[in-house]
């Protein structure tokens, strides 16, 4: 009998993740986690085939997570369910040891192919993704989106990164409060994120260079 791990903060996408895999996969058992010291208990407790997990959960550092579970258990496959963005974020969790990155908002069908293929040992990325990798692989393009910055862009994006507001920024490197702004504007665009608090999620994930 197959045994599940639903690890997500929100309830109800719990409850979704739940009902698809007691639908496609009957007699299984699902259990539920909403953040990474629950995901480690249950893990002490049970041994599961496969964990569905969120990218972002309260006070989870999810590097650690997946390093923890490689080392407790190397068995227990992993499939990222993420509303984060695949071309930023896929190919980094895979190398961290996820089987699969999947989007929230993917149909039904395509979560339980996922599923599937990640339970039969292969790897699941989705059709875009692939295609990224090809064209990254043929144009050399980097994948650590923080190559994609400027120098200038790169020295905001750390200054940010310890919290400076635009203005001690811009007295930091000695340039105009509206420079700053168009500065972030294009950091922002080029990461493909719309906050500090995103900047600091895809730093967690992604080595940033030179620091």
């Amino acid at each position: 009998m197959k045994r599940f791990l639903v690890a997500d903060d929100h309830s109800i996408v719990r409850f979704g993740l739940k009902m698809m895999l007691e639908t496609s996969f009957p007699g299984c058992t699902v259990d539920e986690a909403s953040h990474g010291e629950d995901v480690m208990a249950r893990m002490r407790e049970n041994s599961y085939e496969l964990i569905l997990l969120d990218l972002i959960m309260p006070n989870t550092d999810t590097n650690n997570l997946l390093h923890f579970i490689r080392s407790f258990h190397s068995e227990t496959k992993v499939l990222v369910v993420s509303m984060n963005e695949e071309a930023l974020y896929g190919l980094r969790t895979i190398q961290l040891g996820a089987q699969g990155y999947l989007k929230k908002d993917a149909p039904k069908e395509e979560l339980e192919q996922a599923v599937s293929m990640v339970l039969s040992g292969k790897r699941y990325i989705s059709s875009e993704l692939a295609d990224l990798l090809i064209e990254s692989s043929l144009e050399k393009k980097p994948l650590n989106p923080f190559e994609r910055l400027t120098p200038r862009e790169f020295q905001v994006a750390t200054l940010m990164l310890q919290d400076l507001s635009p203005k001690q920024i811009g007295e930091a490197l000695q340039i105009q409060y509206g420079t700053v702004s168009t500065l972030k504007h294009r950091i922002f665009e080029k990461l493909h994120i719309t906050s500090r608090k995103q900047l600091v999620t895809l730093a967690s994930t992604y080595p940033v260079p030179g620091q």
